[in-house]
């Protein structure tokens, strides 16, 4: 029995910023909507300080003073064209991240996908990423009922393999994924190469801290 396997069961995994590159994409996005319905935009660094976020939290960060009925309507919009095939082309993985998805796997962990994405939408990317094989499952937004940094979906993953907290690693690139994982009692890793500064990252004190995807195989 290998290493991994002794440790941890099971792993969650962010998808912007830790598994995929998206920062250019989805602040690209955030901002066309809000063009496209008459706002201004945001910005850059102050929209990707909030991807990870559920998406209506990323608008009414966008936009403070904004209803909930415009809120709902900048999520529509953006929704509508991020589940589009055109999108979902866009998305690439960091370096490394099919390999050591596959050696992960092979040592017998499960892999579960944490995101506040759409759980179809997700799915997507994974198979546009040439990944969806390598996953036992999404835990999307729409799959909770309360979004990061809530530890529901850290509980539900647990909970769906039977895997006790000091068996589990919840990896992310943002500050909601490590409180997240931190609030559910399992440990935590935080990548730096994401879309959030590693300074921010590392005064949480997660238990791990990597530059490169591939690094986590060192942690586990």
């Amino acid at each position: 029995m290998t290493r991994l396997a002794k440790r941890l069961d099971l792993l969650i995994l962010d998808l912007d910023g830790t598994l995929v590159d998206s920062e250019a994409i989805l602040v690209g996005l955030v901002n066309q909507t809000l063009r496209a319905l008459g706002h201004a935009p945001s910005p850059a660094r102050a929209v990707a300080a909030t991807i990870g976020l559920p998406l209506d939290e990323v608008f009414r960060r966008a936009l403070p003073d904004a209803g909930e009925e415009t809120v709902a309507t900048l999520c529509h919009a953006f929704r509508r064209r991020a589940d589009t095939a055109e999108f979902v082309r866009q998305f690439r993985l960091y370096p490394g991240v099919g390999e050591t998805l596959a050696a992960l796997r092979a040592s017998g962990a499960r892999l579960v996908v944490g995101t506040s994405k759409g759980r179809a939408t997700t799915l997507d990317i994974l198979r546009h990423c040439g990944v969806a094989g390598l996953i036992d499952e999404v835990i999307g937004g729409d799959c909770v009922t309360q979004g990061k940094p809530h530890p529901e979906m850290v509980e539900r993953a647990r909970l769906l393999y039977g895997a006790a907290s000091e068996r589990a690693l919840m990896v992310g690139d943002t500050p909601f994924d490590i409180t997240m994982g931190q609030a559910a009692a399992v440990s935590t890793c935080a990548v730096t190469y994401g879309m959030h500064p590693a300074a921010a990252l590392r005064a949480l004190n997660p238990d791990f801290v990597i530059d490169r995807f591939p690094d986590l195989l060192g942690c586990v």
